[in-house]
């Protein structure tokens, strides 16, 4: 792979533009809900906005096609929990295609996963986010990182609001 985020970022990009080529829709119903895109270029600016040196690992919840594991594997170990199985095929793809070692994905729901190994959660969620709150354990010390302005997770503390290109992002702790 290459010696820079920004060179890797050039080939996320390629990949991924190649993978949805193939597909009908860009957005599905997945066995643990709605799969829609984030946009690439926005992931890439909101995870250089944080202090990534502060964070062990990574995961990103329902991670669809890969592209936020696949960006932020450029700076630390990342996962990505997926329920469908054609999904999480295609991004493992992706990051063996890419040479990216430190992206790894799971197929399982992410409501039924253990959370404790991560202290950087990130979500672009298409339900509220109740059943993510109560998954987390009460001395949790990590940062959960939510992609767009429409379910904010209630019972956890706002820590700042990120711009990414036009879309708000919020980062909360336990």
């Amino acid at each position: 792979m290459s010696d820079t985020p920004d060179k890797g970022l050039a080939g996320i990009l390629a990949v991924l533009a190649e993978f949805h080529a193939g597909l009908d829709e860009p957005y599905k119903m997945t066995p643990a809900g709605m799969w829609a895109c984030s946009k690439s270029e926005e992931v890439y600016e909101l995870l250089g906005q944080l202090d990534l040196g502060a964070y062990r690992r990574f995961v990103d919840l329902g991670s669809g096609d890969g592209r936020a594991v696949l960006i932020a594997s450029l700076f630390l170990p990342a996962t990505g929990i997926e329920a469908d199985p054609g999904l999480v095929e295609a991004s493992q793809d992706m990051a063996q295609r890419l040479g990216l070692d430190r992206a790894e994905f799971l197929c399982a729901d992410c409501r039924q996963v253990d959370l404790t190994p991560y202290d950087l959660l990130f979500v672009y969620p298409d339900k509220p986010l109740d059943w993510l709150v109560k998954l987390l354990p009460e001395d949790w010390p990590g940062r959960l990182l939510v992609y767009g302005p429409y379910f904010q997770p209630a019972g956890l503390t706002h820590l700042k609001t990120i711009y990414a290109g036009q879309t708000m992002c919020t980062l909360w702790e336990r």
